[in-house]
């Protein structure tokens, strides 16, 4: 286990961790960088532990060394630790981008470090939150073993759920992330437009919508199968209903597109006859 931790990237994923590995306590915090002063200070005041640093080069030296700066930063970031001879030797570098892996910090190999990455897969919308809500949290562990035996027993420490995952299949394990926590807010906003048309007072359009939710969850969370848990006039074949839907949309806007496309993928879910799926798959398709 790593005694020492640096963390690069002062934003919400570096907070909750940083916060994580303090309280629990898993390791000490040294060093907190930002390019702002001001941000880093507030890291570290969230933390509550290390230092904070505005250049890189004036970094201690650490156990492990966790970038966690935008996914476009993380392999700049590790060159320039690499030339500001800030990294221990046979040390840990370790990035937390859920679509790259960890041969974007090849450089820090230089260095005789182990690098990997490791990616909590929950939304980070607020760090208190995050830190809250943290224990069962998903990460997906890869890279080298030295490094990623070491991941393991540091993220199970904090309450994750670690899991292997293949360097080359970053990208469309990231892409699932992305249905199932962002798409789904844009899928509530749209419904809420609906609503909103149709007249619904927004507090309880906000509520139905959340309860609706909610219940499909549970529904899926129970049976398991996305088959099983979908309800609905795809489900059932129900023409007219879908017609009326499209009718009801403006058609020159995205909701049309967004609904129609969403009725294709579920069509496939459904156990229609074929003659029927033809028919709305038609329909879908105007």
């Amino acid at each position: 286990m790593p005694s020492t931790i640096n963390i690069i990237g002062a934003g919400r994923v570096g907070k909750t961790i940083g916060k994580l590995f303090v309280k629990e306590p898993v390791g000490t915090v040294l060093g907190v960088f930002s390019r702002s002063d001001e941000n880093a200070k507030d890291a570290v005041a969230f933390i509550g532990q290390g230092t904070p640093f505005c250049t890189l080069k004036d970094l201690p030296e650490a156990d492990i060394t966790f970038i966690t700066t935008p996914d476009d930063a993380i392999e700049q970031t590790c060159r320039i630790l690499v030339a500001s001879n800030c990294l221990k030797e046979n040390s840990l570098v370790v990035h937390c981008s859920g679509s790259l892996s960890s041969s974007a910090i090849a450089a820090a190999k230089a260095c005789n470090c182990a690098i990997a990455s490791v990616h909590p897969m929950r939304s980070f919308a607020d760090p208190n939150l995050s830190v809250a809500q943290y224990k069962g949290t998903y990460c997906a562990i890869e890279g080298e073993k030295k490094a990623t035996e070491i991941l393991k027993v540091l993220f199970d420490s904090i309450g994750s759920i670690t899991y292997p995952i293949n360097s080359d299949k970053k990208e469309i394990y990231h892409a699932a992330g992305v249905f199932a926590s962002n798409y789904l807010i844009v899928i509530a906003k749209e419904a809420l437009n609906c609503l909103d048309e149709a007249g619904v007072p927004s507090d309880v359009a906000f509520d139905l919508v959340i309860s609706l939710m909610s219940g499909t969850l549970n529904n899926l969370k129970e049976t398991k199968v996305p088959e099983n848990a979908l309800t609905g006039p795809i489900k059932r074949g129900d023409i007219k209903t879908i017609e009326k839907h499209l009718e009801a949309m403006p058609h020159n806007g995205l909701i049309k597109k967004l609904y129609s496309v969403a009725a294709l993928s579920a069509l496939k879910l459904t156990s229609l006859p074929k003659e029927k799926k033809d028919e709305v798959e038609k329909l879908l398709s105007r």
